[in-house]
This record gives C-alpha cells, structure tokens and sequence, in this order.
C-alpha cells in the first residue's frame, strides 16, 4: 500500500471517528452538552438542545461529505478533509488557550486537545501526500 493510499484510509477512519461524534452529539445532546460543561445532563434547556443538535448534524454531514468525495474524488476529498482538519486545529487551539488563560486543566481537557490535534492531523494527511494512488486501471491524483 502507498503511502498516498494509507494517507487516504486514515482521513477516512478519522471522518468516521469525527462523523460518530456527531451522531452522538445529535442522538444525545444534552450528555454531550453536560460533558462539555455547558448543560447538567438531559436537563439541558431546549435552546441548548437545539445547538447541540445543530453542532451534531454539522459534524456528521461534513466528515461524511469528505470522506465520499476521499473515496470517489481523492483530490477534492484532500481539500475537503484539510478544511476539516483546519476546523480541529481551532478547536485545539481554542483549547490551548483555555488551558493557558482559564486554567481549565485537567485530564479531560488535555485528552481532548492531544485527540483534536491527532484528528487535524489525520485528516491533513492526504492534502500533503506528493504521492498518487496506483490502481489496475492507472492513477488517480
């Protein structure tokens, strides 16, 4: 297996991986929301429900959106999975900066900004692959 062809397996495994928590975050918000700390549990009011809903759906969607066009149209998917990658990048930093100003330590805080960055950089994978995917028929770029 190429190293562009393994570059492309792990951004798909990491839109699963991203795609799960979204489908988690849109069957449950109020768990997710509570582990987040924004909510107590389901006792979440609805305005929050909804945006965690909301969040849920925009997660599942867009991993599943770059991880078909990975597969079928690896060099828009390449595109498509490094804008995803840039989105957990923010998100890492924005944890970066609550750990450095709001103090927020802890081990959930730390795991979660250790896995946001390991996703970032699972799904910038295949954007910085120079090599092409060799299949029977010829190359797909």
């Amino acid at each position: 297996m190429s190293s562009y062809a393994l570059s492309l397996l792990l951004a798909v495994i990491a839109c699963v991986i991203g795609g799960a928590l979204g489908g988690i975050a849109l069957a449950r918000p109020g768990q997710v929301l509570g582990l987040a700390g924004l909510a107590e549990g389901e006792a979440a009011p609805t305005p929050l429900l909804a945006e965690g809903r909301a969040f849920g759906g925009l997660l599942v969607l867009s991993h599943a959106g770059a991880a078909l066009y990975l597969g079928y149209q690896p060099g828009i998917g390449a595109a498509m999975a490094f804008a995803l990658a840039l989105a957990w990048f923010g998100a890492a930093l924005g944890r970066a900066a609550s750990l450095l100003i709001d103090q927020a330590g802890g081990r959930f805080n730390l795991g979660n900004l250790v896995f946001e960055v390991l996703i970032g950089v699972t799904l910038s994978l295949p954007f910085f692959s120079a090599g092409r995917l060799v299949l029977r028929g010829g190359m797909i770029a």
